[in-house]
This record gives structure tokens, C-alpha cells and sequence, in this order.
């Protein structure tokens, strides 16, 4: 974490300017993506919407991953998050997965992203994937897509998926939470370099993203923090203690506790937004095996 502040919150890096950077990469670069060995990886567009599935040659279970990638809603599906979906499988006794490749910001404006979610999500189950043996996992902003699909599919009367893991969720586009500013020195990639006063700097610490500036941000289909979530499926929610976005996990949690959801949030001290990514940190791995014991432990 240390080495990760100390690269960007340097006075040559542009911390602000860090999802840009990544969104344009993903797509520009052309995708030379082969599944690992043991896996076939095939590619699907349903109503101009495209997503990806990852079959196992040797599945062990029958939980299905439907995977929700991060990236601020500009970062298309890419090849680390294509590597990502291969240790998700793994993880969870080689389980197929379902990668969706919604439409990113700014061709694509909030909520849209929402809706190619759920518009996948009801396909598969349309051609027989049962809602009981599907587990949501998003990172950040797939994070937030995780909740607001399902935020939606039950305000629709659809069914609900079987499980919800969120990591370092992304959940009030206001950017109220308290963790601001508790964390403003903490966070390596949202966060500010201890040389600056946080009193000139709120508006990076509450900065509000160019794709929700024309949108309605106290919408629970864009926040779930202002969501309610009564008759929602089990939850599990990982967090850092050193992320900006601490909070929006905390607010989430209580809600669901409140309206009597099986969630549970487990929080890694010192830890950054989407550790997880860091698959080799100790505390990461921990998330990962809490993830799996939690989904098992519903079933």
C-alpha cells in the first residue's frame, strides 16, 4: 500500500485522471485473449449487447458466476478481467461464468449499464440457467451494477440470483460518505498526497464523475446506497480500511442489515480499493476463501 501511495500520489501522477487512462486502453487495445488450458471461452451478442462465457472442460459444481467487471463504467471488458473470471471458476470448484460487456461511458450514458446487466442476466435464465445456482460478483463499479440489477429485477417481480459478492463497492454517486475524508491521505488512487490540505482539495475527495453530472444521483438504480433492500438474497461485501469508498460499504451493510438481508461486510485493515485484484496479498486470498464459505454456507 505504501508503494502504491507513494507512485500516485507523486507530484508527476494524475490520480483523477487514472480510470481515463484505463478506459481508453481497453479500447484501443485489440483483445488476442486464449482461456487458460482446460477452458473454452466463447463470445455472444444479444441485442447489441455483448458477454463472454467461460466453460470449465472438468465443472465440479453447478454455481454459476455471473461476473460484473469494474472500471468506473468507461472500462470495457479486457483480458485482466478475462484472467480474473478464470480464478473465479477456480475458486468456486471450476463453475461456469458469464462475463458481461456492457456498454461503457460516454457512448453509453447511466443507467444504461444497468440494463444491459439485467437484459443478460434474464437471457440466461431465459435458455435455462436457474436464478438459484447464479452468484453475482462485481468489483467498484461492477460492484454497484451487482446491487442496482437486482435492485431492479425486484421491483419487476424477476428472479433473483442466488448470491451477491461485492468488492470495494462504488455506491453513492454524490460522494458523501464520511470515509472521504477519513481516508483522503489513505487511498492510493482516489486519494490525496499527505503534503496537501484536504480543505483545497474536496473536489477530488468529492468529486462528482462526468457520468453521472445529467443524472439523477440520489437514483438507487445509480446508488444503492439510497436503495432499500428488503427481500434482497444474501450479500457478502469486502472493503478496505484505507479506501475513499469505505463507507458507501458501511451504509450499504446497515441497510441490508435493517431490512433483515443475510449480509455480511468484511473489511481488511490498511487495505485499498479492490485489493482483491492483488490476487497474491495474503488479504486477499482470505476474501477470495470467505467468499466461497459464504456462498456454500446459502445454499
Amino acid at each position: 500500500m505504501n508503494v502504491l501511495r507513494l507512485f500516485f500520489h507523486s507530484p508527476i501522477s494524475r490520480s483523477d485522471k487514472i480510470s481515463d487512462r484505463f478506459a481508453a486502453l481497453s479500447r484501443q487495445i485489440k483483445s488476442e485473449y486464449k482461456a487458460a488450458f482446460g477452458f473454452n471461452h466463447k463470445r455472444y451478442m444479444i441485442d447489441g449487447i455483448a458477454y463472454e462465457e467461460l466453460l470449465p472442460d472438468n465443472p465440479q459444481t453447478d454455481i454459476v458466476i455471473f461476473h460484473i467487471h469494474g472500471g468506473g463504467f468507461k472500462v470495457a471488458l479486457n483480458n485482466f478481467y478475462r484472467r480474473t473470471a478464470e480464478k473465479y471458476s477456480k475458486l468456486f470448484g471450476n463453475a461456469t461464468v458469464f462475463s458481461v460487456d456492457y456498454g461503457t461511458w460516454p457512448a453509453n450514458e447511466l443507467p444504461s449499464q444497468m440494463y444491459d446487466t439485467v437484459k443478460i442476466y434474464l437471457h440466461l435464465i431465459s435458455v435455462g440457467f436457474s436464478p438459484e445456482k447464479i452468484v453475482f460478483i462485481g468489483d467498484s463499479a461492477g460492484a454497484n451494477l451487482a446491487l442496482t440489477s437486482c435492485l431492479y429485477l425486484r421491483d419487476n417481480d424477476k428472479p433473483l440470483p442466488h448470491h451477491i459478492v461485492c468488492f470495494s463497492l462504488w455506491g453513492d454517486a454524490d460522494s458523501t460518505g464520511e470515509s472521504r475524508i477519513k481516508n483522503a491521505y489513505t487511498d492510493p488512487f482516489y486519494g490525496i498526497a499527505k503534503r496537501k490540505r484536504i480543505e483545497d482539495n474536496l473536489h477530488l475527495l468529492r468529486r462528482i464523475s462526468a457520468y453521472v453530472q445529467n443524472a439523477d444521483r440520489s437514483d438507487p438504480y445509480i446508488s444503492p446506497c439510497c436503495g432499500d433492500f428488503t427481500k434482497f438474497p444474501p450479500t457478502t461485501l469486502f472493503c478496505g480500511t484505507a479506501e475513499l469508498d469505505e463507507s458507501d460499504n458501511d451504509r450499504v451493510f446497515d441497510k441490508m442489515k435493517r431490512a433483515g438481508v443475510d449480509a455480511e461486510l468484511f473489511k481488511y485493515e490498511g487495505m485499498c480499493h479492490c485489493f482483491q485484484l492483488f490476487a497474491f496479498l495474503p488479504e486477499s486470498k482470505d476474501a477470495f476463501s470467505k467468499a466461497v464459505e459464504r456462498v456454500k454456507s446459502c445454499e
